[in-house]
């Protein structure tokens, strides 16, 4: 930028003729009211100049003036400051009486001494320099997918937050739309959100807040998309929604740009898992039917059974937002209400051990006497080597059902039209450590004894559910479910007769083949085997015939008188 200094002077009493040299001296500045100053002069390297002007010997002088680097207003015009005065002199061999004053001017106390000049930047902002700008913003929390989200679905495995944000600068009918210098956006989030990333990089900047420069001027048509991304850290079971708001500021004239707030509300998702140490038991089922009114200990009702559980920590602790819930679907019944798998006992083990009581009386309603704990039932063949006194190798027992290969198998379970099951609840404790839920009950031996003797194996499912029940609608979990099951085969045996040493079987055959020939010799010897000569019998008799007359009807009658 260059400037032009020009001075020039007129007596205003005195000698007309009046053409002394004088020197002023002036003083320059540069947006004076601005710190840091737009411009800087290049003789002194500063907003500010000191220098002198000689007349009428020197009639104007040029000043370079420089633009200072990244400028933003460029929408205010740069205003130079000029004030100028006349040195005082003062003479150097002072003396009485009347003296010229032609050596001593002075200024004109009337006349203005400062002036000043603006210097405006070149700009689309018609002509009166003033811009009219129409900034408008939409503004949505996004999926990775681009999906606007009202809730976000909260968890540790999951921590990424896209808000996207579109700016545009259009002419309407009451704004003309100009250019919008120094246009920022200005976003204030909570502290749980925290700036990972920004689209196009580099726009935007935190400190207390998120500033977005969007362009300077952000011209007239022109539009931005912004795309900010940010790690989600300091949500806790407590947070119910997250707000953020946008404010858009510009140095051009607009007075609609109001504060816009996004309010997300927040379903925390909690992550606990499920798992089961043996998803399918081995148990048995023989001997006799017992009566129900006869048994005193759960060791009458049938082979044990054990289900161990394990529930691992959510890494939050819930205290009086909700509870953990392990749900049985249990095999309880048949479907004509004989007991299945009798329930004995539900024992949770976490910071200490105590039972479980699922309301309903569901568990060991008959109050049999527990057996002591760690029984572990027997295996099929452990309890067929046991029937075998001999204790040396024996052939295998023939089960009663294995002449009858189409029903050796059948499946019983939940869901089905062949059971009946009972749903079991158990709460877990709040605990940063993995609880286990034991699980114990009995094969009713007398049921398959009864109405599954013709199987070989009878096979028995349920399955776990581990949920959350809470009260709040923020706070959720997706349940885990495993399958439990138990193959439980038939003990039922028939033993297969006493093998028959080879001799003693030769010796039988030999016996009775002399029998036979005896018994053949004495019916020969009575004439068993001859036979009657009856060709006598069927032979006809011959007879003679004899020629006789046959007397008329009149000798007959004549005769007769």
């Amino acid at each position: 930028v260059q400037v032009e200094l020009c001075f020039a002077y007129n007596q205003s009493a005195g000698n007309p003729n009046y053409r002394r040299n004088i020197t002023l001296a002036y003083t320059l500045e540069a947006d004076r009211d601005r710190r840091p100053p737009r411009l800087r002069f290049a003789r002194s390297q500063s907003a500010v100049f000191h220098g002198f002007f000689s007349m009428p010997h020197t009639r104007c002088q040029k000043l370079e003036l420089l633009l200072m680097d990244n400028v933003r207003d460029k929408l205010r015009p740069i205003i130079i400051s000029m004030n100028y005065s006349l040195p005082l002199r003062i003479p150097e061999h002072p003396r009485l009486g009347l003296r010229s004053l032609d050596p001593y001017p002075v200024l004109n106390q009337a006349q203005i001494l400062e002036n000043h000049t603006e210097v405006q930047f070149q700009k689309e902002c018609g002509q009166d320099n003033k811009c009219d700008s129409n900034l408008e913003i939409q503004a949505a929390f996004v999926s990775e997918l681009g999906q606007p989200l009202s809730r976000l679905q909260y968890s540790r495995d999951g921590r990424k937050l896209l808000l996207s944000i579109n700016v545009t600068n259009t002419p309407s009918r009451e704004r003309a739309g100009e250019d919008a210098h120094e246009a920022l956006l200005t976003l204030a989030v909570p502290p749980a959100l925290l700036l990972s990333s920004v689209r196009p990089a580099g726009t935007c900047q935190a400190n207390e807040t998120i500033v977005c420069e969007l362009g300077n001027p952000f011209k007239r048509n022109q539009r931005m998309e912004l795309l900010i991304a940010f790690e989600v850290t300091g949500v806790t079971l407590h947070t119910r929604e997250l707000q953020a708001q946008l404010q858009l500021s510009t140095s051009s004239h607009q007075d609609n740009l109001w504060p816009m707030t996004l309010t997300l509300l927040v379903d925390y998702t909690l992550r606990a898992s499920l798992s089961i140490v043996n998803h399918r038991l081995q148990s048995f089922f023989g001997g006799t039917v017992m009566g129900e009114s006869g048994m005193k200990t759960a060791e009458d009702v049938g082979s044990p059974l054990k289900y161990e559980f394990q529930v691992s920590p959510m890494g939050e602790g819930l205290t009086a937002l909700g509870t953990l819930v392990l749900g049985l679907e249990w095999p309880y019944e048949v479907i004509n209400g004989k007991w299945l798998l009798y329930p004995t006992e539900i024992t949770i083990h976490g910071n200490g051990s105590w039972p479980c009581r699922p309301p309903g009386d569901l568990v060991n309603p008959l109050n049999l006497t527990l057996s002591v704990p760690g029984d572990r039932p027997p295996s099929p063949q452990r309890r067929r080597r046991q029937l075998d006194p001999g204790g040396g190798p024996a052939p295998p027992p023939v089960t009663l059902a294995a002449a009858k290969k189409a029903k050796s198998e059948t499946k019983l379970k939940c869901g089905s039209d062949q059971a009946r099951c009972v749903w079991l609840e158990c709460p877990i404790p709040d605990s940063p450590a993995i609880t286990n839920v034991t699980v114990q009950a009995r094969v009713w031996n007398s049921t398959f004894i009864e109405d599954y003797r013709d199987f070989d194996r009878v096979s028995v499912s349920g399955w776990a559910t581990l949920f959350l029940r809470t009260s709040i609608p923020t706070i959720n979990m997706e349940n885990k479910t495993v399958w439990f099951s138990v193959d439980i085969d038939s003990d039922l045996v028939e033993e297969l007769p006493a093998e028959i040493e080879l001799w003693l079987v030769l010796v039988a055959v030999g016996a009775g083949l002399l029998l036979l020939g005896l018994i053949i010799l004495l019916l020969w010897k009575c004439g068993f085997f001859k036979r009657a000569r009856t060709r006598a019998l069927y032979e006809a008799k011959r007879q003679k015939a004899e020629m006789k007359s046959q007397p008329s009807e009149t000798e007959r009658l004549a005769g007769d008188y």
